[in-house]
Parts: C-alpha cells; structure tokens; sequence
C-alpha cells in the first residue's frame, strides 16, 4: 500500500511539474504567434491577463487583445467584447447594451452556444420573443441547459409564441436529464403531464429520444479554454 502511495504521488508530482512547465512556455508561444497576426492567439493572450493564468491579471491588457484580435475577425474576442460592454467591464468600459449585443451576435452567428443563449436572452428582455426563440434554439441544439430551460417556459404560453405542451414538456425533461428533480420541479412536470394526451405524450417521448447535441467547433473550442491555446500553440509549431 505504501508502494502504492509513493507511485501515486510520484505520478502526480511529475504531472503537475508538466503543467507548470507548459503553462511557463504557453504564453511566450502564444506571444509569438500574436507577433505574426494571428488573431486567435491575441484572443488566448486577453483571456490568460483577464484570469490570471500564466501572467498577472490585469483587466486593460485583457480588454486591449480583446479589441485587437476582435478587429481582426475572432469571434470568441468579439464574444468577450460584448461581455465587457454587457456590464463585466470593470469600470473599463461604460455600460452599452447595444454594444454588447452588437459584439454578442458576432459569436452567436459563428456558431458559439453562450452567446447564442445571451443574444436570446437580450431579446426576450426587450419583448422580441420571436427572436429570442430563434436564438435559444441554436443554444438548445447544442445541448445549452440554461437555453433549454428558457424554451420550455416560451412554449409553456409566452407571448407571441405559438403555445406547445409537447416541446415545453420535452424540453423541460431534456434540460433536466439525470439529474435528481426537487419537488417543485416535480410538480412542474407533472402539471405539463397532466396538460397533455397519451398521443401528446409519445410525441414528447420521440422529441426527447430523437435528441442529440451537436456543439459547433467554436463552442468546443471556447470550452475547452487554455487546452486550445496550446493545441494552437501545437498546429503552429
């Protein structure tokens, strides 16, 4: 057991002095690569000063890479633009809704699942619910939990959208998949249940079993945060 413990912590030692040691190369490269143009590097660069990874935080040189590598096409800096300007500036910026969901649809047209979410949620504020539905829905798509939730109570008799018990229903069941209900979450469900027929109810049973998430490369991509900064770093070299 002993033997057993050392190895272990041995293994761990090494893996973590791996992580250091990468994460001291990753900024330089990733440096580098900003030198010669490129975009998403300059992106990576403001995420690393806005967290703290690699550097030391710091809010200005985050919102100025973010600016520079949104000029130059990135969505996922366009993304952090509107976030800054959507109220996460820390005092860099002024409060702009508009702004922000100029920047926000950037991403959200580019396929990334959180700004799609944020962009629907814009417009079911100002009343658009329409358009927000369109947007959840790409969220949703992608398997966006938030955006599912939000599409079960649109369809549940929100204004300005058609009335569905069996999408609300459906929805309602994916976004809680596997996961152990409250109660009131329970009688929710029951009461949508109980609004629905036998043939109502196989229609959401087919909803929820035909169902499959598919995320869009640049949701993975921001998912997956400092992991593809260094794949980047990695097709590079």
């Amino acid at each position: 057991m002993r033997i057993f413990t050392k190895v272990l912590m041995a293994a761990i030692l090494v893996m973590s002095c791996s992580a250091t040691a990468q994460n001291m190369t990753l900024i330089p490269a990733l440096e580098r690569l900003a030198e010669a143009g490129n975009a998403e590097a300059i992106y990576h660069i403001g995420m690393a000063y806005q967290t703290g990874s690699g550097v030391t935080e710091d809010h200005v040189k985050a919102l100025a890479a973010f600016r520079k590598a949104e000029a130059m096409g990135d969505p996922l800096a366009s993304y952090k633009l509107g976030c800054y300007y959507g109220g996460q500036g820390a005092s860099l910026v002024a409060y702009d809704s508009a702004l922000a969901l100029k920047y926000k649809l950037v991403a959200a047209e580019a396929g990334y699942s959180l700004a799609q979410h944020e962009v629907g949620v814009h417009y079911a504020r100002i009343g658009d619910l329409p358009a927000a539905r369109i947007w959840l829905e790409r969220s949703a798509a992608q398997g966006f939990v938030p955006s599912l939730i939000l599409l079960s109570a649109l369809y549940n008799g929100a204004p300005a959208i058609q009335p569905d018990p069996v999408r609300s229903m459906a929805y309602f069941r994916l976004a809680l998949a596997g996961k152990e209900l409250d109660a009131k979450q329970t009688e929710w469900l029951k009461t949508l249940e109980a609004r629905l027929s036998p043939a109502d109810r196989q229609r959401a049973d087919d909803l929820v079993r035909d169902y499959h998430a598919v995320s869009t490369p640049l949701t993975v991509k921001a998912r997956a945060g400092q992991r593809a900064a260094q794949a980047l770093v990695n097709t590079a070299s």
